[in-house]
């Protein structure tokens, strides 16, 4: 789909060409591959782990969610834990 006609030329090195050429779907433009690329990279948390790679966008976004869940409870046990030891 596109979404703006507005074009920039950019330049890459050919053997990054290969690999996004290598990366791109038959019916999918650079612009939509690195779009998608940019997305996936935002919700994969464990991109970094073997795991992530078979895991569903579902699944990935629970994960994400259950994280930043658990950064917030973790926040207020410190904050309680501060609040008790040192007073309001």
């Amino acid at each position: 789909m596109v979404k703006d006609m507005t074009s920039k030329m950019i330049s890459i090195r050919d053997d990054i060409y290969k690999n996004l050429k290598k990366l791109k779907n038959p019916n999918e433009s650079f612009s939509e591959l690195l779009e998608r690329l940019i997305k996936n990279q935002k919700k994969d948390p464990l991109k970094h782990f073997g795991i992530a790679n078979n895991l569903s966008d579902d699944i990935l976004d629970e994960f994400e969610i259950t994280i930043k869940e658990g950064k917030k409870k973790d926040a207020i046990i410190s904050y309680s834990k501060f609040s008790e030891i040192w007073g309001d």
